[in-house]
């Protein structure tokens, strides 16, 4: 898994990142809005919406509802997910949590 320039290995790994993103946001919902494949290549355009409940990228819950678009790509090798490169919107989340002034 390749986001915001690291690199972790793991199914483990993987759900653990869901789990925190599930105790920040217990409502948090992921969105298809458009999905493309070629070769072995998946990429989704997604967007998230959640209402922040518990910390998330060092800011504490703040109770305020979040909607970013982001997108990933996966590369599958004998029909499994063998790599995930993905670019949450990071900035408009912190934005919208009060973290970083709004532009």
């Amino acid at each position: 898994m390749h986001f915001a320039g690291t690199t972790q290995q793991g199914l483990d790994t993987y759900r653990g990142i869901v789990a925190a993103d599930m105790k920040a946001f217990p409502d948090l919902k992921w969105t298809v809005e458009d999905m493309r494949a070629e070769g072995d290549t998946v990429a989704i355009r997604y967007t998230m919406t959640g209402t922040h409940e518990g910390p998330f990228a060092g800011v504490e819950a703040t109770g305020k509802k979040v909607h970013a678009e982001s997108f990933a790509f996966y590369r599958l090798s004998h029909g499994k997910i063998v790599e995930r490169r993905a670019q949450l919107d990071m900035l408009t989340i912190l934005q919208q949590l009060g973290a970083i002034p709004a532009a």
